[in-house]
């Protein structure tokens, strides 16, 4: 479905309907009139964004960027590329050869030479074992079109910054680039400020996978959250009232250091929503019969596409070359 709204936006486009600049539905105006889930509305948006079709402006919302009327270099480019296209056909027809045919030669050809590429190297750094596999996760699954090497590292492993000039870290060095959550950031700055190592702090949302079923409990229902001792509960909390509609201080909360709080919530509660950094816990609760909504952090689609740009910007589509 929401390829299907992407595509239809996109035919709009190619065919004048919509022009760059225009302005776009919002997500929920659109679901609206679409009769869909926000949420496909706002995967389609995204699919969109990702490629540069349409963008995003706070406060403003959402616009057409894709112009087939390019201007200045990209234009340029474009038009180097076409009359180099045109060239290429040209000779495989002279060739009796089938251009079809050519065109998958040459992408096997640019596959293979990507995948000689050395790939770019992200280091993702946090404190929590869930947030390091879900983190990673999400990155991999969001830049795969992009050649890249993503890791990630518990700052357990990372030490201290006790010496006035300390060796790089072994799971930092020869990282491209160091990522990590707002609340490790300075910690990982003052690990690589002696090497000069740029590290870029990530903000994060909540898995769309949580977020759809969290939407979909019916209104009447008593929903409770059980939060690990980390966890940024206060925003969490307002998020997860935001995607009900519901007011502020609406929905209950504990963190499972307070066993007390914590068991007065499951028992007070139909749905219990909890985060990975407690799953150990509710797990050996053990109750079969009540449902509940694992949640998780993933870095949101600004954080996303501050890498992209990085990577494209400092190593270009297809990483560092192997060749000098």
């Amino acid at each position: 479905m929401y390829l299907q709204i992407a595509h239809e936006l996109i035919f709009r486009i190619e065919t004048g309907v919509l022009r760059v600049d225009d302005k776009l539905p919002g997500i929920r105006t659109l679901a609206k009139e679409l009769g869909v889930s926000f949420l496909t509305v706002n995967k389609a948006y995204k699919w969109l964004r990702d490629r540069r079709v349409v963008a995003s402006t706070r406060g403003v919302g959402v616009h057409v960027a894709l112009t087939l009327e390019p201007s200045g270099a990209d234009a340029r480019q474009r038009s180097r590329l076409s009359t180099f296209a045109e060239k290429v056909v040209e000779q495989a027809i002279n060739k009796k050869m089938d251009p079809m045919l050519v065109a998958q030669a040459i992408t096997h050809r640019a596959l293979a030479h990507q995948r000689q590429a050395v790939p770019t190297r992200i280091v993702f750094v946090e404190c929590l074992p869930e947030y390091v596999e879900d983190y990673t996760a999400e990155l991999r699954n969001s830049l795969a079109d992009l050649h890249l090497e993503i890791e990630g590292v518990l700052t357990s492993a990372l030490g201290t910054t006790t010496s006035k000039h300390p060796a790089l870290n072994k799971e930092l060095s020869g990282a491209d680039l160091l990522t990590t959550t707002l609340y490790h950031y300075d910690f990982v700055q003052r690990l690589v400020a002696a090497h000069g190592q740029k590290v870029v702090a990530l903000s994060h949302t909540l898995d769309s996978a949580a977020i759809q079923k969290i939407v979909s409990i019916p209104l009447n229902k008593k929903l409770g959250v059980l939060f690990g001792s980390v966890d940024p509960a206060p925003g969490i909390i307002k998020m997860i009232q935001f995607y009900r509609d519901q007011p502020d201080a609406s929905i209950p909360y504990a963190v499972v250091d307070d066993s007390a709080a914590a068991q007065k919530i499951v028992e007070k509660t139909d749905v219990l929503i909890y985060t990975s950094t407690c799953e150990d816990w509710v797990t050996k609760l053990g109750r079969k019969n009540q449902r509940s909504i694992l949640i998780r952090f993933v870095p949101d689609q600004e954080a996303i596409n501050k890498i992209r740009m990085l990577v494209k910007r400092d190593k270009g589509y297809w990483g560092k070359s192997v060749t000098p």
